[in-house]
């Protein structure tokens, strides 16, 4: 009863159908019963008419009191439904067969003959002779039950079609605002697209309209925080390269040992830096598809790449004895930018390595489908829990309590860089190791 009561304080197409059906149920139901007692009544009704009727041949001669009684056709059970006629003369003593009392006033009574209850219609005669037109209570009350149910029967049938339409037209009329929100879930922060209200009902277009200002609002808002993250990165590269010139010179001269250390320091503090502003500048170009300095789209070898990839960062991988290497290489090429490939597999590798404990494992495999690539990193790091795998190809989010030092940008790149090669990536628990994270890549094959 709760999750009724929650289900339906939650959703508005729940409470429409509820109070829908409720509505076409009470109507139907009211219907039913008043068609049900009116067919009732209409039924008695035709049994008094045939009673009527059949006092009216008596009276105009075509029946006489040449016998005690007539016995009308079987209705439905010959010993049971029979319409008894009965004559009584003047004078004359009452009948055992058909006893009547005295001199019965004319019209309709219900009587009790041997125990058993009669609708009688009484009628005077000339010569003072009385017709008594009789029929059991029982079958005049079968009867008029089975007419008055036959008038539910459409009432039986339509009432469950009428609840399937009410349903399936709610489930209709809400249907654009389903889809509406399919594509509102749809949309990425780097190509946020208006909402089309055309086929939307005219109650919910100022909804829609404000969500469209909204969006525009949120994609002004990235614009600009995309132009200041890409201006401040070209304004920041040229100081810490001129830094770096410095510390290289600095580090050529005599210094003591304790100058020595805080140099070593600074170098790794404006490496850092460094890498932060070229990730910086390769998530800028990779959002705004700016495709400046880079070659053009090509036929490119996965696995030549994989190899160039491995090879610059293997110095990193042996500072931590991890064990890198590709399981199974295919020959598999896909239409890419060499360098945007590069920059996807680095950077998977590269978080591979930082993530994972000395001493262990990082595997990379290649396999070629019918129409697509799978490139698969897998390493025996700490991994990410399942609500993060989403979380974390946002900018600059990074698990809480890691220890490694990252930018919080690897993540946001090769998910922008595959949007504009059309592949995706999806994270998964490593199947090798028996802890780890499984990035999986999909391109499309040539």
């Amino acid at each position: 009863m709760e999750s009724l009561k929650r289900r339906l304080s939650e959703s508005v197409q729940l409470r429409l159908s509820l109070v829908l059906c409720v509505a076409v149920g009470s109507i139907a139901l009211l219907s039913g019963v008043l068609g049900f007692l009116s067919a009732w009544d209409e039924a008695h009704e035709l049994q008094d008419s045939s009673l009527q009727q059949i006092a009216s041949l008596a009276k105009e001669g075509m029946l006489t009191p040449r016998s005690s009684n007539f016995i009308s056709p079987p209705l439905q059970d010959e010993a049971a439904s029979r319409i008894l006629v009965h004559f009584t003369l003047p004078a004359a003593a009452p009948s055992a067969d058909f006893p009547l009392p005295a001199r019965p006033e004319p019209g309709f009574h219900t009587l009790n003959i041997h125990q058993r209850s009669y609708r009688v219609l009484i009628e005077d005669m000339p010569g003072g002779v009385q017709v008594a037109v009789a029929q059991l209570a029982s079958v005049r009350e079968s009867v008029a039950l089975s007419s008055a149910l036959r008038t539910l029967v459409p009432f039986g049938i339509l009432f469950p079609v009428l609840l399937y339409l009410v349903a399936d037209l709610v489930k209709k009329i809400f249907r654009p605002i389903r889809q509406l929100a399919a594509e509102v879930d749809q949309q990425r922060d780097s190509a946020l697209v208006s909402l089309d209200s055309a086929s939307i009902p005219r109650e919910i277009r100022p909804f829609i309209k404000a969500i469209n200002r909204l969006l525009q609002r949120s994609s002004d808002s990235l614009a600009l925080q995309r132009r200041f993250v890409a201006d401040a990165a070209h304004e920041l590269r040229s100081p810490l390269t001129a830094l770096m010139l410095q510390a290289e010179r600095l580090g050529g001269s005599e210094l003591p040992q304790e100058s020595q250390q805080r140099l070593r320091a600074l170098r790794a503090g404006m490496e850092r830096a460094t890498w932060l502003v070229e990730q910086l500048l390769t998530l800028s170009r990779a959002q705004s598809g700016e495709a400046v300095a880079l070659p053009a789209i090509e036929r490119t070898s996965v696995f030549t790449v994989v190899k160039q990839v491995i090879s610059d960062l293997h110095p990193l991988a042996e500072e931590k004895k991890l064990d890198l290497g590709v399981l199974n290489a295919s020959d598999a090429e896909v239409m890419a930018r060499p360098a945007d490939l590069y920059t996807v597999l680095r950077n998977l590798l590269h978080n591979a390595i930082q993530y994972t404990p000395s001493g262990g494992g990082i595997d990379v495999a290649i396999e070629r489908h019918a129409s697509r690539v799978l490139i698969t990193v897998e390493d025996s790091g700490p991994g990410i829990p399942t609500d993060k795998h989403q979380r974390v190809f946002d900018a600059f989010y990074r698990i809480e309590g890691s220890d490694a030092n990252g930018s919080g940008l690897g993540l946001s790149i090769v998910s922008a860089m595959l949007m504009r090669m059309q592949g995706e990536v999806t994270l998964s628990a490593a199947t090798r190791f028996s802890s780890g994270l499984q990035v999986r890549v999909c391109l499309p094959t040539v």
